[in-house]
């Protein structure tokens, strides 16, 4: 399998089980990915230190390492859009629900079928196929992109200075294109853990962040979701009238005024 600019898809597949991962490296290795397979915690973090992966199949329990802590190392670099599966034994509520709030994008419980997990994996590559980063760029379609050393959004070429705060909010919204962000990971994610920060901070800068959006002339949409957070769109909906359903300004079904998600 090959990415936009035509290169393997490079995975990233870390188990400690011998029997389990070449049963898995063989299933990845017949689809053409590119696979950077180790069998510890502590090599795959090496990896991570020098190089980086389109998707990450790592397991929960490894040695050295664990799974969780390499998920803290792939977050933790600001330009990470590597979707992460963890494969794990543990099938009750709570470690699946310990998994995903750990940042994991998608599970599979072993063992599970060679089909469920390439659907899985197509399906991640998907929806984080348009955001390729380079550097400190991200590149989200084939006109804009999100330039983090300059902190600006580059349009046809022209780039559009972005406050610190928009700029941040941008990007992580960007990371999850299309999908609803939830408010308080955005509050986390652009201000800390730890950051006492008013809810009317945040429409704010949405605020701003969709006024630039609108200056720059780029066909993205900040859309609130009602209660729950904001998500990005590349082409805004529009209603019959015309009217842009992005939540700036809209009202009605389906959309909610600034500052009510």
């Amino acid at each position: 399998m090959k990415s936009l600019a035509g290169k393997p898809v490079r995975i990233l597949f870390v188990e400690d089980d011998v029997a389990h991962h070449a049963l898995i490296h063989s299933w990845l290795k017949s689809e053409g990915y590119h696979i950077d397979a180790f069998h510890s915690g502590l090599d795959a973090q090496q990896f991570l230190s020098e190089q980086w992966a389109d998707l990450a199949i790592l397991d929960w329990d490894l040695p050295g390492v664990s799974g969780d802590k390499l998920l803290q190392k792939i977050r933790s670099r600001s330009q990470s859009i590597m979707p992460v599966i963890f494969q794990t034994v543990h099938s009750a509520e709570s470690d699946i629900v310990r998994i995903l709030d750990a940042g994991a994008d998608d599970y599979l419980v072993k063992p599970y079928d060679r089909q469920v997990l390439l659907a899985r994996m197509r399906a991640l590559l998907r929806r984080f196929a348009p955001m390729n980063v380079q550097g400190r760029k991200m590149f989200v379609d084939d006109e804009c992109a999100l330039d983090q050393q300059a902190r600006s959004l580059v349009v046809a070429g022209v780039a559009h200075k972005l406050g610190t705060k928009e700029f941040d909010i941008l990007w992580h919204l960007a990371r999850h294109t299309g999908a609803v962000v939830l408010r308080q990971d955005l509050m986390s994610v652009v201000w800390g853990w730890d950051a006492a920060v008013q809810s009317r901070s945040v429409d704010m800068y949405v605020s701003r962040l969709r006024a630039s959006l609108k200056a720059a002339g780029v066909g993205w949409t900040v859309q609130s979701v009602y209660a729950t957070g904001y998500r990005l769109t590349l082409k805004p909906d529009m209603d019959p009238s015309g009217a842009d359903a992005s939540g700036a300004g809209a009202s009605g079904a389906g959309a909610s005024p600034e500052g009510a998600a």
